[in-house]
């Protein structure tokens, strides 16, 4: 632990300050005045969880003098780039979200990138997986090209068959064809269909005239989308063109992508407190492109604001339209009047507060891959970042007592041994059998929780006590109750239902000449399913070192060869 004699050694000039462990940097700041801020770190250790866990772990103390504060910002975010410090917020949110990327080539392709890359790119998304399925509903509308790089063949590969590229390579389009829906998959991602949809209709009475039916239909599947993507924008209607908008309410922070005048995609963000916003705006531009319009409604301060300048151009804007700011308010989330609620807590259950609530849930996929989830709410906001996957270990037969007992052992676990916060409360997905089972866990290890349990036929809130609560009947305890419930239900599901793609993936790679044990572990982690590994890059391939000839041996298999 760092000693009030290091701290106190500390220069009181601008600069960073580097915290490390006994091999690792774990955190880095930077501050007007290097020993106050250390100071307040060492203050802050008595109350606060994360300062306590930085001061424990810390071995040594460093610092960098700088002549100013946008020098000692700057250096901070090249350092925590640099080192990945777990406990900065900076480094979360800096290794770049997922883009789209239409590349340079003679016949374009699509690829999703992270950073900056040749070419056009679209976005940030805000999950790997919902830019692949923009990018497969590309290829299906549009039939870019699949393989990277664009290979000779004299007939075309599984992806022609079924209708997700076109096969440039085998000279089944013209150039003049492939480059209409290049640019028919630009204006669906810039939202800017006007100049593209007169030359789609032009051409689907050429392949009339020409009776190329199938052309036609393919055509018309375009128009339909462009159209549809067209009136979306109307309904929208919001009154600002494409801005990128960070709108903090107390420790939420939202992002919210605006393109074409419709909101494209968001993110809310707990934060630990409320200081981080600046350091999640600073991540968030390291590796993406800077928008049009950054907007706020909140100021920032001028170190901020010339770094983000000196990264590229853009304007700077307070929210001030009031029907915007209702827009984005509606997409805040559920979140409910902590007021109001803890008044619920204490007349309806009789309990002063609850700060932070776990729900947990078990799941299978018809009877195969047995799964647990724990999902946490935290003073009125679902904190993904704290959710937990458990895989049933002990249990070889559905049996939803004895799955439910093990996850809940497990996470009591972490809570006795303080690597994770002790919640106020467990919420049990189930009726009367899974919260005996609940309680008998938190009895047997000493957690000081109160245990509820909440079955989705019913929406009656079982208490330990005995007590029985008709949640329809108290709107604002059911908002709460009902939606870390069905939050702990999908995040189990989904985990199940993802260990069955797995498997899918697994049971085909077992025929796969050159995959063996090792090869088959990489791929596991790193694809989500056969599509994913067949359609990534080369290079991406190499770099985890895996031929790509693998790709061609899995189409073989599947196309029966």
């Amino acid at each position: 632990m760092l000693r009030l004699e290091d701290i106190l050694s500390a220069p009181e000039k601008t600069g960073v300050y580097i915290i490390k462990n006994s091999s690792k940097v774990i955190y880095i700041g930077k501050a007007k005045n290097i020993r106050e801020r250390l100071l307040q770190h060492y203050r802050q250790k008595e109350t606060d969880a994360k300062e306590r866990a930085i001061m424990s772990e810390a071995r040594h103390l460093e610092w960098i003098i700088t002549r100013n504060e946008f020098e000692a910002l700057t250096l901070e975010i090249d350092l925590i780039q640099l080192h990945k410090p777990k406990y900065n917020v900076l480094y979360k949110y800096g290794g770049g979200y997922p883009l789209l990327l239409i590349t340079q080539d003679a016949y374009p392709t699509l690829k999703v990138v992270r950073g900056h890359s040749e070419g056009m790119v679209f976005g940030p998304f805000f999950s790997t997986g919902k830019a692949k399925k923009v990018k497969r509903l590309l290829h299906r509308l549009f039939r870019l090209r699949t393989c990277d790089p664009m290979p000779q063949r004299k007939e075309p590969c599984m992806d022609y068959h079924l209708g997700l590229c076109s096969a440039p390579c085998c000279g089944y389009i013209s150039r003049e064809e492939y480059e209409l829906s290049v640019r028919s998959a630009i204006s669906l991602l810039s939202g800017d269909v006007s100049s593209v949809l007169p030359e789609l209709y032009k051409a689907i009475d050429r392949y009339s005239q020409e009776l190329k039916f199938e052309k036609c239909a393919q055509i018309r599947d375009q128009i339909i989308a462009l159209e549809n993507l067209a009136k979306g924008q109307k309904v929208s209607n919001i009154p600002i063109h494409s801005a990128d908008i960070f709108y903090s309410m107390g420790r939420l922070l939202g992002i919210f992508l605006i393109r074409s005048s419709k909101l494209v995609d968001k993110e809310v963000i707990l934060l630990e407190d409320e200081q981080q916003k600046e350091e999640v705006i600073l991540g968030f531009y390291y590796s993406n492109p800077l928008p049009q319009h950054l907007i706020t409604n909140f100021d920032l301060p001028d170190e901020v604001l010339k770094w983000l300048s000196q990264r590229g151009r853009v304007s700077f804007d307070t929210l001030k339209d009031r029907e915007l700011e209702n827009i984005i308010k509606e997409n805040m989330g559920d979140h409910v009047d902590l007021a109001l609620l803890e008044r619920e807590f204490k007349e309806k259950l009789g309990v002063e507060s609850l700060h932070i609530i776990e729900g947990f849930d078990v799941s299978h996929f018809y009877g195969e891959h047995l799964v647990g989830s724990c999902v946490v709410w935290e003073r009125g906001y679902m904190n993904k970042r704290r959710y937990r996957r458990y895989k049933i270990k002990s249990v070889k037969k559905v049996d939803d007592y004895a799955s439910l007992r093990e996850v809940l052992e497990r996470r009591a676990k972490k809570l006795k041994s303080g690597e994770e916060v002790m919640p106020d409360a467990w919420l049990i997905d189930g009726g009367y059998g899974q919260l005996r089972v609940a309680i008998e866990v938190k009895r047997r290890m000493s957690l000081p929780v109160l245990v509820f349990a909440l079955a989705k036929q019913e929406e009656i809130l079982l208490c330990e006590d005995g007590k029985e609560i008709p949640l329809k009947e108290h709107p604002i305890l059911y908002r709460v109750f009902g939606l870390i419930r069905d939050e702990a239900h999908r995040f189990a599901l989904s985990y199940s239902r993802r260990l069955k793609i797995r498997e899918d993936t697994t049971h085909v790679l077992d025929y796969i000449k050159g995959v063996g044990e090792v090869k088959r572990r990489i791929i596991y982690r790193n694809f989500e399913n056969l599509y994913e590994l067949l359609v990534a890059d080369d290079e991406r391939l190499k770099r985890l070192g895996i031929s790509p000839q693998i790709k061609q041996e899995v189409r073989r298999y599947l196309e029966g060869d």
